[in-house]
């Protein structure tokens, strides 16, 4: 058996996503495929208005396991200890990330430890692995970042040497629920999304 993956549509919503109007396109999607009564179970994320118009259907509906454990991950971190340091983070990413000038004195510091030149990453709460990413590129280039800073005039708060250990314990942690997503994503995708919107 080879699975397939294919997009019956691609549609501009203009309607608000409320529940009711959601429904309406999942069923008109079917109606005009005439599939109806082939489509017997519905993958969607876990987003309120989803699992609301999955209500609505007679379809089975199958929440995405892979944006159950991303929700998960990020509530957790949320909760956890890691807040300051993670915003320090996105601080020290974007200072670089919004300056070229800033991204070039970066690069010849790459440069001169024999790194590649390399961008650093700023997560986004809506990537999944974004987080991991960030910290695993940081941690990369972080001797690269501190030489970099030390030379410019900033008022960014250094992570502590303490911070950078907690996010090397934090990088071990996530990188299996990475590997994880990943699976379950790329699965789910080819096996289970009966209808897209």
């Amino acid at each position: 058996m080879c699975l397939h993956s294919f997009a019956l549509t691609i549609q501009k919503t203009i309607t608000r996503h409320f529940a009711e109007n959601v429904a309406e396109d999942f069923e008109s999607v079917a109606e005009a495929w005439e599939v109806t009564q082939k489509v017997t179970t519905i993958g969607t994320d876990c987003a309120r208005t989803m699992i609301a118009a999955m209500r609505l259907l007679t379809f089975q509906h199958m929440p995405c396991l892979a944006h159950v454990l991303q929700r998960t991950i990020t509530v957790c971190l949320a909760d956890s200890g890691f807040t300051g340091t993670l915003a320090r983070c996105r601080k020290i990413v974007g200072h670089f990330e919004h300056s070229p000038s800033n991204t070039e004195e970066l690069h010849k510091e790459q440069t001169e430890l024999e790194q590649d030149k390399e961008p650093l990453i700023q997560d986004v709460s809506t990537r999944w692995n974004s987080t991991l990413f960030m910290i695993s590129r940081l941690l990369k280039n972080q001797e690269a970042v501190k030489a970099t800073l030390a030379k410019q005039k900033h008022k960014l708060t250094m992570l502590t040497t303490a911070e950078w250990d907690r996010l090397q314990r934090l990088e071990t942690l996530l990188k299996p629920c990475r590997y994880v997503t990943e699976l379950l994503g790329g699965w789910l995708q080819h096996s289970t999304r009966a209808l897209r919107t």
